[in-house]
């Protein structure tokens, strides 16, 4: 009994965790090379989805940027996760 009830706490924990992290990043939204402006997201993996929900000109083609400070310029990311230098 206390093993399972451990087991879904830990699960609960990963659930809930990443939605309340601590830093938000600021992805800044392009289509066609043109900026439409940005949205604060906490996990860089929703970066395109938040774009394209946001901004309606994006119409599902918008791509999202942030600036990762391993490269001196910003990294983006499409639609499909592909993850390539602004």
């Amino acid at each position: 009994m206390i093993g399972i009830a451990i087991t879904v706490f830990l699960a609960l924990i990963q659930i809930v965790l990443p939605v309340y992290a601590e830093e938000s990043m600021t992805i800044y939204c392009y289509r066609d090379n043109r900026s439409l402006g940005s949205v604060a997201v906490f996990d860089i993996s929703h970066a395109v989805t938040a774009c394209n929900n946001v901004y309606y000109e994006c119409k599902g083609k918008c791509v999202g940027c942030f600036h990762d400070f391993d490269y001196i310029d910003y990294v983006c990311v499409d639609i499909s996760g592909r993850t390539f230098l602004r």
